[in-house]
């Protein structure tokens, strides 16, 4: 199959897409005599100053349109809007002069101010303090960066809610009518330090610091933003939905193609409590005794990574690069998406501060050799956990409840006190244990179904803002060369669906949908340990689907073909598929699922179900009508963590307008799929 990494550039449609992001339409423009978000602040002698920024500051180089005219127009707009005072201190300080003269303010600093207070909430509603939970908000500001939400204690007791730690809230919830202005007491300065640097600037870090600089990974993570994507890439992309509607629908792709990271840390006294590793001790500002300190977490690294022979530092068969590594994520994750909650059995997304059960998220970290890191949280947790194991509740008439737990798993953080967690390209977040790979972590804690949507193994969406965005309209097409772990050729339509707020049956909400001749390959996440591995994908069964061959294999240019053709037209009461729905008699439904499972099939699952942002109460196994999905085995066989798999799926017919969709895939074990006891159904 011949893939190429190509990017066209329409003239016309640069021109059209220049002209729309760009400049403010006026027949945008209020003319009602109600304020809008910068009407608000022009009439506030408190906020006189930032509305003069905001006149002062261009949407962009090509644009002769101002953000005060973006907030005097229609739209949904977040505004963090800092006080005269609070604008009077920031200058003062950065400028080291008393009094600076709001005027002489440099376009610079005066951008700066003004994007990092504003979030685009495009069709999606305006934030209200209602809608703030502790971490990023899921809509990046203007300048593309995640404002963060925390809460503390004021002197007097009373909660106050902070913005990006340093900026407390002096009035929310001031309604516009194109959004909501928060009023704040200092400028929202977001750090321009890349992930490393932030973590070396920060003073309780200090030997993770070390350890980055010296094992060489503080070099790898200094990228931000993909410089030919920003000049080469086509500003619209093909969604053409099928099933009856309009050939060759265009949709704007995404923006920009930012590179990120996410680091989880170890701060210096869990080192030194878990570890014994000494505390550094700061003479003049600089640790005078890191060499007994790197001396004994390099022993400390030996025994927990004792296949990792090399003496240098830079190799990755070096025990203390092994270690580095596994703490880092090649993606930039807000901590309120490191796990997804959305669909779960008893959950509601519009509730979100009401967990129920666990659920997790599977993560490829860097380096080598290829290890995935387990988060898991759910109500009865105490938080976000790396690598905890549970047994649970889950026979068919259980209810996926927590009935022990063994390793309890290191607690995600997110916040590091008064500091800052939000670097350029990516956060830090601290753990409260030493995170290791050991043997539990394969053996353990991995050995169990392995459930990923599909989204989950595309680190570019997450990045960039896009996996479980709060978007009413769902088609995001995606252009080729966009995503690390996917290739496909130039007549594939791939595109993202969030459907966020749509009630959906779908794993997560989201789902992946691709049109045309298509002909695309991905790559599958590593396996923990050797041995017989399954490997299936949810299999809708909508008659405008489509129909492909599948293949798998280790040489990406070379797969070897799956069986026949998978049909995703086929309705579910097929013979050759033998769907029945559930009855009260628990014999009866294990036969029918062990009829499905001789003709490749399994009914869907019962963690998650129907969503419309209430209380989830029916389960996707459950779900009867015209849009019943399934489980299909596609595969079995010898899987190893020393290699790469890669899977590809080919379209056998000659109608373009045919839908592939992806949802979700599992990896399972022999051990679960064929051991001691039965695999459930949750």
């Amino acid at each position: 199959m011949k893939i190429k990494r190509l990017f066209i550039v329409a003239l016309g449609l640069l021109a059209l897409m220049t002209s729309c992001r760009d400049e403010v339409d006026d027949s945008d423009l209020y003319t009602f005599t109600g304020k809008t978000a910068y009407g608000f602040l022009a009439d506030s002698k408190d906020f006189s100053d930032f509305a003069y920024i905001l006149s002062k500051v261009k949407l962009s180089e090509k644009s002769t349109s101002t953000i005060s005219e973006l907030l005097s127009a229609r739209g949904n707009y977040t505004v963090f809007a800092p006080s005269n005072e609070a604008i009077a201190f920031y200058l003062d300080s950065i400028y080291n002069t008393k009094g600076y003269d709001i005027t002489q303010i440099p376009d610079s600093t005066a951008e700066s101010i003004a994007k990092n207070s504003i979030i685009d909430n495009k069709d999606g509603n305006a934030y209200l303090s209602t809608d703030f939970v502790v971490g990023a908000l899921g809509t990046t500001n203007m300048n593309s960066r995640y404002i963060q939400i925390d809460y503390a204690n004021a002197a007097d007791g009373k909660l106050i809610t902070r913005v990006n730690t340093n900026s407390k809230i002096i009035t929310p919830d001031n309604e516009v009518y194109n959004g909501v202005v928060h009023t704040i007491d200092h400028v929202i300065d977001m750090s321009s330090s890349t992930l490393p640097d932030l973590i070396k600037r920060t003073d309780n870090l200090r030997i993770f610091a070390k350890l980055l600089e010296l094992t060489g990974w503080a070099d790898s993570m200094l990228e931000y933003i993909d410089r030919y994507y920003e000049e080469n890439h086509p500003l619209m992309g093909n969604v053409d939905k099928g099933g009856g509607y309009a050939e060759g629908e265009m949709a704007p792709t995404p923006e920009h193609r930012f590179i990120g990271y996410t680091a989880f840390v170890e701060p210096d006294s869990v080192f030194e409590a878990q570890w014994g590793i000494p505390a550094p001790k700061i003479v003049g500002g600089n640790v005078e005794n890191y060499d007994e300190i790197i001396s004994e977490v390099i022993e400390k690294c030996k025994e927990a990574y004792p296949n990792a022979t090399s003496e240098d530092l830079k190799s990755q068969d070096n025990a203390v690069n092994q270690f580095v590594s596994y703490h880092l994520l090649p993606m930039r994750i807000i901590f309120n998406k490191l796990v997804v909650h959305k669909t779960e059995i008893g959950y509601a997304w519009k509730s979100p501060e009401n967990l129920t059960i666990d659920c997790w998220e599977y993560y490829e970290t860097m380096g080598k050799p290829r290890r995935l890191l387990k988060l898991t949280e759910g109500s009865q947790t105490e938080g976000k956990r790396i690598n905890r194991h549970a047994t649970y509740d889950n026979g068919f008439y259980g209810n996926y409840r927590e009935t022990s737990c063994d390793r309890k798993g290191a607690r995600v953080y997110e916040s590091n006190g008064n500091l800052v967690t939000n670097a350029l390209n990516g956060f830090y977040y601290p753990i409260d244990e030493v995170l290791v790979y050991d043997d539990d972590v394969p053996n353990k804690v991995l050995n169990e179904r392995l459930r990923f949507d599909f989204s989950a193994i595309c680190p570019d969406l997450m990045t960039n803002g896009i996996r479980q965005m709060n978007q009413d309209d769902p088609w995001i097409p995606i252009p080729q060369g966009y995503l690390k772990n996917w290739w496909y050729t130039e007549d594939t339509y791939w595109r993202y669906a969030p459907y966020y707020n749509t009630s959906i049956d779908n794993y997560q909400c989201d789902e992946i949908n691709i049109l045309g001749q298509y002909d695309f390959i991905f790559k599958l996440p590593p396996v923990p340990y050797a041995g017989t591995w399954e490997f299936r994908i949810c299999a809708p069964e909508v008659q405008h689907f489509g129909m492909f061959q599948p293949y798998i294999g280790t040489d990406r240019n070379n797969l070897s073909p799956i069986g026949l053709p998978l049909d995703f037209r086929l309705p579910s009461s097929n013979p050759t598929i033998g769907w029945k729905a559930d009855t009260n008699d628990l014999d009866e439904n294990r036969e029918i699922d062990k009829d499905m499972r001789n003709h490749g099939y399994m009914k869907n699952i019962m963690h998650d179900g129907h969503t419309s942002g209430s209380a989830v109460s029916l389960p996707l196994r459950a779900v009867q009508g015209d849009y019943i999905r399934l489980r299909k085995i596609l595969w079995s066989g010898y899987m190893s963590p020393d290699e790469t798999y890669y899977v590809r799926f080919k379209s056998v017919l000659e109608n373009t307008r045919t839908c592939c969709m992806l949802d979700f895939f599992e990896i399972v074990p022999k051990s679960v799929y064929n051991g001691a006891t039965e695999e459930d159904p949750w």
